[in-house]
């Protein structure tokens, strides 16, 4: 039953990459756009459809480049947005319904300036408020752009190869290649290890 579903998941994948590619792109910028990365978390999306076209045998380079671009483009949204209708946001909702959030946002920004942009990529919630917080607080957008696009091509990176590593574990399992689950398995952890270092610098350095 479980192996019927993965097989239809892949094969789906495999008969519209195109579609697939541009799911991994609305993931990517879904899940950097205010309010709606909170509510709709598509780095899962992001994750599971690449996972899937590593399995089929896809080239993983289309799908990283389109991680990245749709990074890029979901933080400028939030930071457009934020320079936009800076003096109305906060009155409107649903931003006045999370002042909690909203208030967090401005701290982290506040005390990190332009890194906050690139650290609140791996932080949940942040990762979606700082830059339309930089974008209300007038920040200037070459600066804004620079750790943007810099930041995604670490972010791009962190959830595209350990789905990759994922989709070839699972595949080799299908097949019941035991030496390449035994490969593919250890650079998943692997990935996972390094991502999680990662997520605990950032999170020891935000307190």
């Amino acid at each position: 039953m479980i192996w019927s579903w993965v097989d239809s998941i892949i094969g789906l994948v495999a008969q519209h990459p195109n579609w697939a590619m541009a799911a991994a792109f609305a993931g990517a910028i879904i899940e950097a756009v205010a309010v709606l990365g909170i509510l709709f978390p598509w780095t899962y999306m992001l994750m599971a459809v690449t996972g899937a076209a590593a399995a089929a045998g896809q080239s993983m380079l289309p799908y990283l480049l389109l991680a990245i671009a749709g990074a890029v483009l979901g933080d400028f949204l939030s930071f457009w947005f934020g320079a936009r209708y800076a003096d109305t946001l906060r009155r409107i909702w649903p931003f006045s319904r999370m002042p909690g959030t909203m208030a967090r946002a401005d701290w982290f920004f506040e005390r990190y300036g332009v890194a906050s942009v690139a650290l609140c990529r791996f932080l949940p919630v942040l990762r979606s408020t700082v830059p339309l917080v930089a974008g209300m607080a007038g920040m200037q957008r070459q600066r804004f752009l620079l750790a943007n696009v810099a930041s995604a091509f670490v972010w791009a990176p962190a959830h595209v190869y350990p789905a990759q590593f994922a989709g070839m574990t699972l595949g080799a399992l299908r097949d019941g290649d035991w030496i390449a689950v035994s490969f593919w398995g250890a650079m998943l952890l692997f990935c996972f290890a390094g991502f999680w270092l990662l997520h605990r610098l950032v999170v020891a350095r935000a307190r």
